[in-house]
């Protein structure tokens, strides 16, 4: 009784008994309280070979290393040490005695895998009862987020595994970096570097932690309510995103997801897969959108739009272990439900189905946008991902079958069938393409292409329009059967316009009634007023105007 021993970083002071009764078992009880100022030290007192006192091992050496490496530090003041029953039957796997040693252990550090993160600051209730331990905290921090309800255990130390299961609170920002230093850097890591959670979210984390050496295995729950979710490869933000999805280390699950996007109700769900060269991220969206609620064309385009497009869409994002990301999206709708009164040709009554195909291939530095809108608009174009969206070349035709080639240079090509130039004159007139360049960079080099167009109380035939940069200003060059000229639109210098042909007599053609007003000074065929326009230099080799051939010379 009150046998008082102090060796390094422990004093332990009780009493103890054994008993030996002729022909009977003998019987071995333990009493003790236990404190010590640095826990990191406990792994001396472990009972690695009790060979040396009782009839088999108990820990092993192991599961001795391994503890004496988790437990950094900490302090306790009332463990306590029980122990009864015949020491022949230890560790009591059928509950023949008791050993239990349960300590209380404070402002500890418990680095439970080498390569994971260590819990440090940590309160934990060690119970070592029998042949396993147990350990409980209330809470604990990892990384930026709160663990709660921690409970940790290696149930049969034969088995040298460690099972922790925690439940895990907290801003979704600060989940990717924590996995960023664990040993799920490249598959669960990356992941979250991609899709980029914000927003308190609350999950269920399970690790199973072999004591070998061997790969330790996450897995859990997260669940969602009103995060937000940023798409790093399309630099796009989901919000008010609702659902729940589980992983297995880095293959993770989801099941349906809301969310809305574009200021539109989306539902989708995404999987993950940890293959040989990359890790591949698949999702799936769907949903029925009004274009006018999507809040990205301007009030002119949306006043002539009304209905919603049913659509659907598969994302595919790789992340190569050794080289950059990757990705491919592609969008099926149909236009059926949407009606269009703006000029032809995107004029179109609501029930005329048309069909609409776009995908997306490309990196964190670039990709390729085409796509097709019924059977014979099709078009593709090149964008650079750089601080603001820069479209390289587009081009876009209404008469083709497969998705054409870019262009050769710089710039936008549109084939378009017969225009109304007076009617899209006074819709961009109204603004409609004020704000085009605030959200994106487009080129200068625009070529337009087309088979007539009414301008000026005149149908200009077989009609190219190339409009391209100069060193001092804007160069227009317009070729067709009526025009052959080119204009060059100076910077601080008079215009200069130099006309091979040029046939104009707009009494041959009929004016639109329903058109509205226009202001252009080319969109009347009755008068023509030169007022506002800038100082300009004429030389006509050969025009007709009016039905007369006027004289070759150059007018100021």
């Amino acid at each position: 009784r009150d046998i008082d021993v102090k060796a390094k970083a422990v004093h332990a002071r009780g009493g103890f008994r054994y008993l030996q009764p002729t022909g009977d078992e003998p019987w071995l009880g333990i009493l003790a309280g236990i404190s010590t100022d640095d826990g990191s030290q406990a792994w001396r007192y472990f009972p690695e070979n009790p060979m040396r006192y009782f009839p088999e091992n108990l820990m092993g050496k192991a599961l001795v290393d391994y503890l004496s490496g988790a437990i950094q530090g900490g302090e306790a003041d009332n463990a306590t040490l029980v122990y009864g029953g015949n020491p022949h039957f230890f560790p009591y796997k059928h509950n023949e005695g008791q050993f239990e040693v349960l300590v209380p252990l404070r402002n500890a550090t418990f680095a439970f895998q080498p390569d994971w993160p260590a819990l440090k600051n940590l309160n934990i209730e060690l119970d070592f009862l029998n042949d396993g331990l147990w350990m409980r905290s209330d809470s604990v921090d990892l990384g930026g987020v709160k663990a709660s309800k921690l409970a940790a255990a290696i149930p049969d130390y034969s088995k040298e595994k460690l099972l922790i299961d925690a439940d895990i609170n907290g801003p979704g920002k600060a989940v990717g970096p924590y996995f960023d230093e664990t040993p799920l850097k490249d598959s669960l890591g990356s992941t979250l570097a991609e899709l980029q959670l914000d927003g308190d979210v609350n999950a269920r984390l399970h690790l199973d932690i072999p004591l070998d050496g061997e790969q330790v295995t996450a897995e859990g729950d997260v669940s969602l309510r009103n995060n937000s979710l940023f798409i790093k490869p399309l630099n796009s933000t989901l919000k008010n995103l609702n659902g729940k999805f589980s992983f297995v280390n880095g293959a993770l699950k989801s099941g349906p997801l809301t969310a809305n996007w574009f200021n539109q109700p989306l539902n989708l769900d995404f999987s993950t897969t940890e293959g040989a060269k990359a890790y591949q991220v698949a999702v799936n969206l769907n949903g029925n959108w009004q274009p006018t609620r999507m809040g990205v064309l301007p009030p002119q385009l949306n006043d002539a739009l009304s209905g919603s497009v049913t659509w659907n869409g598969k994302v595919g994002i790789d992340l190569p272990y050794h080289a950059d990301t990757t990705y491919h999206i592609e969008l099926n709708g149909d236009l059926r439900n949407v009606s269009s009164h703006l000029p032809s040709p995107l004029n179109k009554p609501a029930g005329e189905a048309i069909p609409v195909n776009i995908q997306a291939d490309g990196n964190l530095k670039s990709f390729a946008l085409t796509g097709s809108a019924g059977s014979k608009n099709h078009f593709n174009s090149r964008w650079l991902l750089n601080q603001k969206l820069t479209l390289d070349r587009a081009i876009w035709t209404t008469d083709s079958r497969t998705i054409p080639p870019l262009p050769a240079q710089q710039g936008v090509e549109l084939n378009l069938p017969a225009l109304d130039g007076a009617q899209w004159l006074a819709l961009f007139q109204k603004g409609a393409a004020d704000n085009v360049s605030s959200s994106a960079e487009f080129p200068q080099r625009v070529t337009l292409r087309t088979p007539a167009l009414s301008l000026g109380g005149q149908q200009w035939n077989n009609l190219s329009v190339v409009s391209a940069p100069s060193l001092n200003g804007t160069k227009i060059e317009a070729q067709g059967r009526e025009v052959n000229a080119t204009l060059l639109m100076r910077n601080h210098a008079p215009w200069l316009a130099n006309i091979k042909y040029l046939y104009y007599n707009p009494g041959v053609a009929k004016t639109h009634a329903s058109s509205p007003t226009p202001t252009s000074p080319l969109a009347s065929a009755n008068t023509i007023s030169f007022r506002g326009w800038p100082d300009l230099q004429l030389r006509c080799e050969e025009c007709w105007l009016w039905g007369q051939k006027s004289p070759s010379k150059a007018i100021r």
